[in-house]
Order: structure tokens, then sequence, then C-alpha cells
């Protein structure tokens, strides 16, 4: 339940020089690790907007379409119903190998394989059930089971291994390598003849094992032991999951529902372009993910401090951090559509033409910088959810008309709006709760 007590009164946050912050973040003991995570972040968009460029180029656009709302359904349903387990392996996982706690360790591993496991087994019997009108494509039931279960996988082993203290070898293989090795596998199917959807989708299977076989490596086995106990033993694990089952659910609809809702409100030939605009549109937000990596554990004790002023000081400062990067990755967009139609082929014009309105609500997402991360680490995670519960709802009602009346771009509007209206309705909520304001020019606490 979110609590506002306990909250300092308005107070006129210290000044800084930009040179003394410079000089105290590259003076920092954690510089390297900032430093490679970000650069890591970079290749890693970068791969991403590699693998829709080749699987657009190469494949036609029946076949590709089909794969992308293979990928965005198995994601969807990875995320929503697996993604919690990064969540709880990073708060439980990391004080049991503190504690040097070895059955409890090895518990969370049994629960979470066991959550893999039991996902999979549904997704699989449930398939015929979802696919029967015809209306999604995520291919033979074997395969999408067990792509999204090898997602769940990939998730899971990824959280160990940072519980093992290995931050940048995780994000390495999963967000880097797997995306490249797509884009690998695309290409040599289109040389071997074989650029057909099913032939990719069961490449990608092979891409996550691959992934997952890597992440496991750094996973900290040794540091578990047998465990020992009965259900009373899982039951914290289970009491953490639900709120997090709820915001994954949410949050994971709002960037995978318009993919889905354009293969049915649209065709599924429109799918590709309406993915290479929304994959450029995510580079845009990559300032919002920094500001989250550098400044998140400073937003963490500031609030355990109840330290107002520094609150204050890291939401301006990574509101400009992110705004920076949304500059950087925009400029690209204003010399018209050649740039598009050189990466992504035929459909590189109208792909430009959605980006451009998918950057209004990441434009928005960047001005408030990390009000998500904020909300979420100063406990209004409920306030969160319902924020995008709210914008699912908007999302899929304004998408089904607006795709009807104006294809892929109805729904590029609807997302954007969607995106614009969780994101102003959270700061709204969260500036009156925390008495912080939100944005570049913010310059003190709200009243």
């Amino acid at each position: 339940m979110d609590s506002s007590d306990n909250m300092p009164g308005p107070q006129t946050p210290h000044r800084t020089s930009l040179r003394a912050r410079v000089t105290r973040l590259a003076s920092g003991p954690k510089t390297a690790k900032v430093a490679g995570l970000t650069m890591l972040r970079v290749l890693a968009a970068l791969a991403s907007l590699i693998s829709v460029m080749a699987i657009v180029r190469l494949f036609p656009a029946d076949a590709a379409g089909e794969f992308f709302v293979f990928l965005t359904a198995a994601q969807f349903v990875a995320g929503a119903t697996l993604g919690p387990l990064l969540m709880l392996s990073i708060r439980f996982g990391a004080v049991h190998k503190a504690d040097g706690d070895r059955e409890a360790l090895g518990r969370l591993i049994l629960f979470g394989g066991g959550a893999i496991v039991l996902v999979t087994g549904l997704v699989f019997l449930a398939h015929p059930l979802v696919t029967q009108n015809g209306a999604l494509v995520p291919g033979e039931a074997w395969v999408f089971a067990a792509v999204a279960g090898l997602g769940g996988a990939v998730i899971f082993l990824g959280a160990l291994a940072r519980v093992n203290d290995k931050v940048i070898g995780a994000v390495l293989p999963d967000n880097v390598l797997r995306p490249a090795a797509l884009a690998l596998a695309a290409t040599l199917l289109w040389v071997a003849g074989a650029a057909t959807f099913p032939a990719l989708s069961a490449a990608y299977c092979i891409v996550l094992l691959a992934v997952g076989a890597v992440l496991a490596l750094m996973a900290p086995w040794r540091a578990a032991g047998l465990p020992r106990g009965g259900f009373d033993k899982y039951r914290p694990y289970l009491r953490a999951y639900g709120p997090l089952a709820a915001y994954g659910l949410v949050s994971t609809a709002l960037t995978t529902f318009d993919i889905l809702i354009v293969s049915g409100a649209v065709s599924i030939e429109a799918v590709p372009a309406y993915k290479a605009a929304i994959q450029y549109a995510m580079l845009l937000t990559t300032g919002v993910i920094f500001a989250n990596l550098i400044y998140g554990p400073q937003i963490a004790i500031a609030h355990a401090q109840g330290d107002l002023p520094a609150l204050q000081r890291l939401a301006r400062s990574s509101s400009r951090l992110a705004l920076g990067f949304y500059a950087i990755a925009f400029a690209p967009l204003l010399t018209g559509p050649f740039l598009f139609e050189l990466a992504f082929g035929a459909v590189g014009r109208e792909a430009w033409g959605l980006a451009l309105i998918l950057c209004a609500g990441r434009f928005v997402n960047a001005w408030f910088g990390s009000v998500t991360n904020i909300a979420n680490l100063t406990g209004r995670t409920t306030l969160l959810a319902l924020m995008q519960g709210g914008s699912v709802v908007i999302l899929v009602v304004l998408g089904s008309v607006l795709g009807g009346q104006l294809g892929s771009a109805g729904i590029a509007i609807a997302a954007s709006t969607a995106c614009i209206l969780w994101t102003v309705g959270t700061k709204i909520l969260l500036s009156r709760v925390t008495r912080l304001a939100f944005g570049p020019f913010a310059d003190g606490t709200t009243k």
C-alpha cells in the first residue's frame, strides 16, 4: 500500500555546479560499471534495430509480420507471467546469498524453475483456445510454448547472474547476443532459401537456448543447497509474486499490444513497418533507461534518508539526461524518410511516418525522466500499475477504433496517447504525494 508518511516539508534544493557533478561522477567507485552498462545498452539498442532490419529486408512481408506477431505474443506471455522472477530473484536472492543461506537460495531457484515449467505447460495447453479464431498467428503450439518458456528462463537466469554479481555479464548475452544472433539466423535462412516464418521461429528457439546456456554459467549454483522444508517456506515468494505480476502484466501489455492490434485491425503485412517504427522509437527512451541505471541507487538512498532536496535534484537531472539522449536519437528523423528507406527498404517511408507519431509519447516520457523509477523506489508501485493499467484499456479501445479508420497510423496515435496519459497521470499523482517537481526545469518542490 502506498504511503506518504514521514516525508519532510518543502525545501529549496542545494545547487551544485555542472563541473562539480561531472567531477563527482567521474571519480565515483562505480564509474567503470556505469560506463560498461551504458556501452552495452547502446550496443543492445543497435543490435535490436539491426535484427528488425534484417528480418524486414530479407523476409516477405507476410512472413516477417507473422514472426513479429509470434515474437510479440511470446514476449507478452513471458513478461507478464515470468517477468516477476527478475525482481523476485534480485530482492530475495541477493539477501540469501549475502546471508550464506544455501537452502533458501536453493528454494528460490526451485521456485523459479517450477514457475517456468508450469507456465510453459499451461501455454502449450491453452494455445489452441487462443488461436482457434485465426486472429493471432503465433505458430505451432510447441514452438510458441518453448519460446515463451525459454524467454522466461532467460529472464530468471539473468536475474540469478546479477545476484551472483555478474551485472555487466548478464546484460551482454540477453540484450546484445540475443538480437545479434537473431539477425544472423535471419540472414542464414535467407541465404539458404528458407526465409519463412516457421523456420525463423524455430531458429529463435535455438537462439534462446544459447543465450540461456551462457547465462546459466553465471548463476550462483555453488552457493545454493538442496532445499528442505514444506510449502510454508515458499510463501514469501508467492506473496511477493502477486503484486509484481500485476505490474508486469500492464507494463508488458503497453509495449506489446499495439503490434497485436495492428495484425488484427489492419493486416499481418502492415506489421513489419510498424515494428520498424516502434523499434526505432525505443531508441528515444534510451536516456530514460540510462537515468534509471545511473540515478536508481541514489534515488533509493535519498528516499530511505528522507532527503527531499536530493530527490528533487535527481528528478531534475534524470529529465535532462533523458532529454539529451532523446534529442540525439530524434535528430535522424529530421532528415526525412531517406535513412528509413535505406535501412528498411520498401516499408521505410511508412515506418518513418509512424516513428514520428510514436515520438510524441516518448518525448513526454523523456521530459519527466525517472518518474517510473521514482514511483517504484518510493513505494508507489500500485499507483504506477493503476496508471498503466488504465492506459492499456485506452490503447486497446482507441487503437481498435482508430486502426479501423486510419490504419497503422491510428494505432500509433493510440499508443502515443496511452504513453502520454500514464506518464502525465503518474507524474501528477506522484507530485502530490511526494511534493516533487518533475521536468528538466523543475527548480523546487511542489506546494
